[in-house]
C-alpha cells in the first residue's frame, strides 16, 4: 500500500540515528507493514486512496477482485473508475457522507453502496475512510479508506425484511381468516380457572363480552352434556401429551347446537398449567361429514341402507351369534311382477313404489333393525335379537301392509303391488352370515313357485332351539 509523502514524514532525529538504530527502525517498519498487509488480506478488504485536489486514486488488488477484475485491467485508475462502477442511486449518499466528514461534522466517512460486478450483478460494499492530509488552506487532500464486501449481509437483511413483511402479511391474513372462518384463540389456566377469549369466540358461542365472563367453568357449562366427559378426558391427557385436540358440540344461549374443533398446546409454567389454543366452528363440516357418511351407507332412491353396509352388519351379527348365542333373523323379499309396473305405468311410477316401501320400512322397523335395498326391486332386513318365529311374524305384517298400499298412475289408474318374502335365522354353524341369506333367498323362490304374495321360512338345523 502506497502512502502519500505528505502523510508520513521520517522523524527529525532520523539522520542522527546510528546504523544499528536505523536498522532496527526499518525492521520495525517492515514488521508493521507485514502485519498491516496480513490484516488487510485476512479481512478481504479493498483499500483505496484518493487525492481530492488532483483526482489521483490508488486501489489494491483486492479492491479490483471484489468487482471481478484484475487491477491491471482497470488501469489507468482514477476517481472516475469508482464513479463508473458505483450505483447512481448510491452516489448521492456517498457524496453527502464525504461532505459531512470534510466539514468536520463526522469523524469518519462511512457509506453502504453498490458496485457493478464485471458479470453484471451488484456487489454491496461498506465504504469507510478518513482525511489523512489537508492543504495549507485546510482543504482535504489525501483521503484513504477500505471497502468490505457485505453482499451476503445485505442479502440476509433483505431476507429478514422479507420475512418480517411476510409475517406482517400473514398476521393480517390470519386476522381476516379468523373473521371469515369464525376462528378464535384462547388461553386457559387450569390452576386458577382463568380464561381469555378473542372476539371471535364470543361470536361463536353466541354471547357478548359485556354480559359473559369467560372462565374454564363457564366454558364447560356451554359444552354439550354428552360431550363434556370427552372434553375433560382430553384435558387430562394434555398434561401427558402436551396437546389438547378435540371436536365437540356447544350449546348456545338461543338453544342452537354448534360443532367446534379445539386445538391447543399445554404449557406448564412453574406450578401453573396453561393451555393456549384455537377454537374453530366446524358445524358445516360436520354436517357434510354426516351427510357423506349417510350417502356412503344408504341407497339414494329409497333412503334404506345399501348392500355394502348391510353385509357389514350381517357379518357383525353372525359374530355375535357365534360368541354370545344371540339370535338374529334375516328377511329377503322382492316385488311380484315388478316389471309389469314399470312397463304399464313407467319407471318413474316404479321408483315411487320403491320409495314408498322405503318409508314404510323406516316407519315400521326398530332402530336396531337394518333394512336394505340389495338391488333393483330386491330387499333384505336384518333383525337382531329375533327368532325365526319373530321374523316370520314381521314378514307377514310387512307383506299385508305392502298389499294394502294403493297407487295411482299418471293416467289415474289405481293399482296394488305385492311381495314374496323368505325368512331365515343366522346359525352358529354357518361359515358366514351369507349362508342365512342363501337360505332366505331359496325360501323366497319357493314362495314364487307357490303362487307369490306369501312368506316362506328357510331351511334350518333341527338342533337350533331358537327356531
Amino acid at each position: 500500500m502506497t502512502t502519500p509523502r505528505s502523510a508520513s514524514r521520517p522523524p527529525d532525529s532520523l539522520d542522527a540515528m546510528s546504523p544499528e538504530a536505523l536498522r532496527r527502525h526499518c525492521t520495525q517498519l517492515e514488521e508493521r507493514l507485514f502485519w498491516l498487509e496480513t490484516f488487510i488480506e485476512g479481512a478481504r478488504a479493498g483499500t483505496w486512496q484518493w487525492n481530492v485536489q488532483t483526482g489521483e486514486t490508488r486501489f489494491n488488488a483486492l479492491w479490483a477482485e471484489m468487482v471481478g477484475y484484475r487491477l491491471e485491467e482497470l488501469e489507468p485508475v482514477s476517481i472516475d473508475t469508482w464513479l463508473s462502477l458505483v450505483h447512481p442511486d448510491d452516489l448521492a449518499r456517498s457524496e453527502a457522507a464525504l461532505q459531512a466528514h470534510f466539514s468536520g461534522q463526522a469523524a469518519f466517512y462511512g457509506c453502504d453502496a453498490r458496485m457493478r460486478h464485471r458479470d453484471g450483478h451488484w456487489v454491496w460494499v461498506r465504504d469507510y475512510g478518513r482525511v489523512v492530509t489537508r492543504t495549507p488552506q485546510g482543504e482535504p487532500e489525501w483521503v484513504s479508506g477500505i471497502h468490505i464486501d457485505i453482499s451476503e449481509h445485505k442479502a440476509t437483511e433483505a431476507r429478514l425484511e422479507q420475512a418480517l413483511e411476510d409475517t406482517r402479511q400473514l398476521t393480517r391474513t390470519l386476522e381476516r381468516a379468523q373473521r371469515i372462518g369464525r376462528l378464535g384463540y384462547w388461553r386457559a389456566s387450569l390452576k386458577t380457572g382463568e380464561l381469555f377469549w378473542s372476539d371471535g369466540i364470543y361470536d361463536l358461542f353466541g354471547v357478548s363480552r359485556a354480559d359473559f365472563l369467560p372462565s374454564v367453568d363457564a366454558f364447560k357449562a356451554r359444552v354439550h352434556p354428552d360431550d363434556l366427559a370427552a372434553v375433560e378426558a382430553c384435558e387430562a391427557r394434555a398434561h401427558e401429551t402436551g396437546v389438547f385436540d378435540i371436536q365437540h358440540r356447544i350449546l348456545r344461549p338461543d338453544g342452537s347446537v354448534r360443532w367446534v374443533h379445539e386445538l391447543a398446546d399445554f404449557e406448564p409454567k412453574g406450578d401453573e398449567a396453561v393451555l393456549v389454543g384455537t377454537v374453530r366452528d366446524i358445524t358445516e363440516q360436520k354436517e357434510l361429514e354426516l351427510r357423506l357418511r349417510e350417502l356412503s351407507i344408504t341407497d339414494e332412491l329409497t333412503g334404506l341402507y345399501n348392500r355394502r353396509y348391510f353385509m357389514q352388519r350381517l357379518r357383525e351379527a353372525h359374530g355375535e351369534v357365534r360368541r354370545l348365542g344371540r339370535p338374529s333373523a334375516v328377511l329377503v323379499f322382492d316385488f311380484d311382477h315388478f316389471k309389469v309396473v314399470n312397463d304399464s305405468h313407467g319407471h318413474a311410477m316404479g321408483d315411487q313404489v320403491l320409495r314408498r316401501l322405503g318409508r314404510l320400512l323406516s316407519e315400521r322397523l326398530r332402530r336396531m333393525d337394518v333394512p336394505c335395498r340389495l338391488g333393483g326391486e330386491e330387499f333384505a332386513i336384518l333383525l337382531p335379537e329375533t327368532s325365526l318365529e319373530g321374523g316370520l311374524r314381521l314378514a307377514e305384517d310387512i307383506r299385508r301392509e305392502v298389499a294394502a298400499l294403493a297407487f295411482s298412475s299418471a293416467q289415474h289408474e289405481r293399482f296394488h303391488v305385492s311381495i314374496t318374502c323368505g325368512v331365515a335365522v343366522l346359525l352358529a354353524s354357518d361359515a358366514s352370515g351369507e349362508e342365512a341369506i342363501q337360505r332366505a333367498d331359496a325360501a323366497l323362490y319357493r314362495g314364487k313357485h307357490r303362487g307369490r304374495n306369501r312368506v316362506v321360512a328357510g331351511a334350518t338345523a333341527a338342533t337350533d332351539s331358537r327356531e
